[in-house]
């Protein structure tokens, strides 16, 4: 046994340093019938026409004749009658997220970008309509322990085994997920492409382009998740820095800090309390204004502080609920909870994140010191609980050698929140050092994901129509600047 899976390691090691070859090597070419659609989000009115289509793929192709996948595959047409041939593709984030349903809440960002190009989405296999993996009640991991340990692990482990009889969780890391879109690539005919990706998209734009080099014309990556860091193991690090963002913010303002002269402390006042005794709250649902009794603890206090340092507007509205809650009122905390929770959860396919994560990230994470760990609102348990449910999952992790940077000579642009709670500019800098040809931007006070922000939809659509970040007029990032900090109901200082 051992040796069978020192073998397969070695194979896989060495695909790695023979990727030009391998991108050299063309699928057959196949094409794929697109027809009119419309995509749309989740619980959202947003619409976008496009054209879509299947593309059948082996689940395992190292058993070309066995289970099929259909990608679900869509193209939303230039507006020049004579578009360019290299299209932009636009890889989702999550992992979990579905392209084809995120799209319609980016396509007012992607204008410029239509211009010339067609804008091509491809659900990544277990995602939205390419056979997508769901599990009822399954958790998500690393953002507040909501039921205990060994009920936690019983039903990650009661939805493994369930979705094992139809598929082989194995099969849907991020390698076969560059490999369906390469496939993609040649079925519609594209010579190269421009590459968009959006957070674990960002890392999934880089493997495709280690695998195949001589295909991709430029890169643009948001909030980017280099090969060499573990997602997962540095959340707890990140996410204090992002509120410790938040509460300097406020200690720099004079109307806030007069209005929350305590605010430093609330958090860790507010986690002592909850550990100590959690309390009981009559919560209005914010969406039918229905009232329910429900219990609020520690864990659900870490859920909604990492929620809301996620994008600089609902950071910006801490500092009041922090000092409300400080002063005895949860119930708006709780509200809010109930919404960020449920918009996220209604976007990812959880199993599917299992897959890529307990392959590729969690066996390299590695422990804080314990004084860290005890200094930081999340404590350790993102790994704690990341470990508990990859324990139940039957992937087996990558070789070491997976996680080598990425290196190549490509036109880049990156970009990063410097507030960024999950993917802060620390990660970019690692991966713009590693290709030739980088241009890494940050806005200021920003958090995760930043390309709808300010004038970076023209930038990037003028760095993928010059084909080179040389010369790139980057000065209007400076320009965007963070929410106001609410010191109330009515907002902030005028």
């Amino acid at each position: 046994m051992r040796s069978a899976l020192q073998a397969a390691r070695l194979v896989a090691a060495l695909a790695l340093v023979v990727p030009a070859a391998a991108a050299r090597a063309e699928a057959p070419r196949r094409s794929i019938d697109l027809a009119p659609c419309q995509l749309a989000p989740p619980a959202s009115a947003a619409r976008v026409a496009a054209r879509c289509g299947t593309l059948e793929v082996p689940e395992d192709r190292g058993r070309p004749g066995g289970r099929r996948i259909a990608l679900r595959v869509a193209v939303v047409a230039a507006e020049a009658a004579r578009p360019e041939p290299d299209p932009v593709y636009v890889l989702a984030g999550g992992p979990g997220q579905a392209a084809t349903e995120l799209y319609a809440s980016l396509a007012p960002a992607f204008a410029r970008l239509r211009r010339q190009r067609d804008v091509v989405l491809v659900d990544q296999r277990g995602t939205g309509a390419s056979g997508k993996l769901a599990c009822p009640d399954v958790p998500e991991p690393g953002r507040g322990r909501t039921l205990p340990e060994a009920e936690q692990r019983r039903r990650v482990a009661a939805c493994a085994k369930a979705l094992s009889e139809r598929a082989d969780l194995a099969q849907y890391g991020t390698d076969a997920f560059v490999r369906d879109l390469d496939e993609v690539r040649a079925a519609l005919g594209h010579p190269q492409v421009n590459l968009v990706g959006f957070s674990y998209g960002t890392r999934a734009a880089l493997v495709y382009l280690r695998t195949f080099p001589d295909r991709v014309r430029t890169l643009v990556l948001d909030g980017v998740a280099p090969l060499e860091l573990a997602v997962g193991g540095h959340m707890e690090e990140d996410a204090q820095a992002a509120l410790d963002a938040v509460l300097a913010r406020c200690r720099a303002e004079a109307a806030c800090h007069a209005r929350f002269p305590a605010l430093d402390g609330a958090v860790g006042a507010l986690l002592a309390r909850l550990e100590a005794r959690p309390e009981k709250l009559l919560v209005r649902d914010p969406l039918t204004s229905a009232q329910r009794e429900r219990t609020f603890d520690a864990d659900d206090l870490r859920r909604v502080v990492m929620a809301f340092t996620y994008q600089a507007e609902s950071a910006a509205l801490l500092p009041p609920l922090l000092d409300g809650a400080a002063k005895g009122d949860l119930a708006p905390l709780a509200s809010a909870l109930a919404i960020l929770s449920g918009d996220f959860e209604a976007a990812v396919a959880r199993p599917l994140q299992f897959s890529v994560l307990c392959a590729e990230d969690v066996p390299f994470i590695e422990d804080a010191p314990p004084d860290a760990d005890r200094a930081r609102y999340l404590g350790r348990q993102v790994r704690d609980e990341f470990r508990r449910v990859c324990a139940e999952w039957p992937v087996r992790p990558m070789p070491a050698a997976w996680r080598t940077p990425v290196r190549a000579k490509v036109p880049a642009l990156l970009l990063s929140g410097a507030a960024d709670p999950v993917t802060p500019p620390r990660w970019g800098e690692l991966a713009a050092k590693d290709l030739e040809g980088a241009r890494h931007v940050v806005l200021p006070g920003q958090g995760h994901g930043v390309f709808m922000r300010g004038c970076l939809p023209r930038l990037a659509a003028r760095f993928v129509e010059q084909g080179t970040a040389s010369g790139l007029d980057v000065s209007c990032a400076a320009r965007s600047v963070p929410a106001p900090l609410f010191i109330d109901a009515m907002g902030g200082v005028p």
